[in-house]
């Protein structure tokens, strides 16, 4: 498959296109911005330009799409954010869309699903748990959850008008390195809850993970718009998850009786239909 990928100069993006070509791609990378070390040659371009992709996109079967600000402290303003976020995916749909590509993947946020103002609990106010990526959307007055809002419903409005189109949506929740790993391990790996991320339901996946999950979805194709909640969350070892809950989530709707809850993400939709399963969660115990 040949596949445009967005953004491929980021942390994320360069190791999606180094998975890409593991996975028999044949890969075109982009970004704004040059870095001479990719797996591939990289064609700088400016997304927020509606023209530039059509070149890149001609005769390519799909487009991975990672270009954005990528956080809500980017850009030089909320307005900013918000309105490149969203012209720079508008020129990236429509183009493939023009183009004739029948598959493109995106990439979202869990904070589509979270209001930036729930983050500062506890109590935390999570949509439901265990989490997964059927979450309505409530981004708050999050510039960058808005973008990522705006994207997905172009993506469900496209697969409505042309459902011969596989259009999907991945949340990612927070993607960590080795400075994370790090910082959880600090002290034998005993951490305050604020190291935690409750807010977002302990979530958290690998750079690895995030960018090994991509060829898994462009291997499994299906019509229409889908969106999924690629997360493990972080295993608190001195506290199980009804305590956890307990503590952190009182009176959030639960979608499973309490004492079967295991974890606070559910990863069933993303192993069935994507065929993948993320290789790293880690293990804290809590400081009291």
């Amino acid at each position: 498959m040949r596949t445009l990928v967005t953004g491929a100069a980021g942390k994320l993006g360069s190791q999606v296109v180094a998975a890409l070509v593991a996975a028999g791609h044949e890969v075109r990378a982009t970004d704004a911005r040059f870095r001479a070390d990719l797996a591939v040659e990289l064609r700088p371009a400016n997304l927020l330009d509606e023209h530039a992709l059509y070149p890149l996109l001609e005769g390519c079967d799909a487009l991975v799409h990672l270009g954005n600000h990528p956080n809500h402290f980017a850009g030089p303003s909320p307005q900013r954010l918000l309105a490149e976020n969203t012209s720079m995916n508008a020129n990236a749909f429509f183009a493939a869309m023009d183009c004739g590509l029948k598959h493109i993947v995106f990439a979202s946020s869990v904070q589509v699903m979270i209001p930036i103002e729930s983050l500062a609990g506890p109590p935390y106010r999570v949509p439901y748990l265990p989490l997964d990526g059927r979450a309505p959307a409530e981004p708050g007055l999050n510039p960058y959850a808005l973008s990522k809002q705006l994207a997905e419903d172009m993506l469900r409005v496209a697969a409505r008008a042309k459902p011969e189109l596989s259009l999907t949506s991945l949340r990612y929740p927070m993607l960590v390195g080795e400075w994370f790993r790090a910082r959880l391990a600090a002290n034998g790996g005993r951490v305050p809850s604020e190291h935690l991320h409750l807010g977002e339901a302990t979530a958290h996946l690998s750079f690895e993970d995030a960018a090994r999950l991509v060829p898994h979805v462009l291997a499994n194709p299906r019509p229409g718009y889908r969106q999924y909640f690629p997360a493990q969350s972080v295993e608190v070892k001195n506290l199980g998850v009804p305590a956890l809950i307990a503590r952190f989530y009182p009176g959030i709707e639960l979608r499973r009786p309490l004492g079967s809850i295991e974890r606070l993400v559910d990863l069933t939709e993303v192993e069935r239909d994507l065929g993948f399963s993320p290789s790293e969660r880690l293990s804290v115990e809590l400081l009291e």
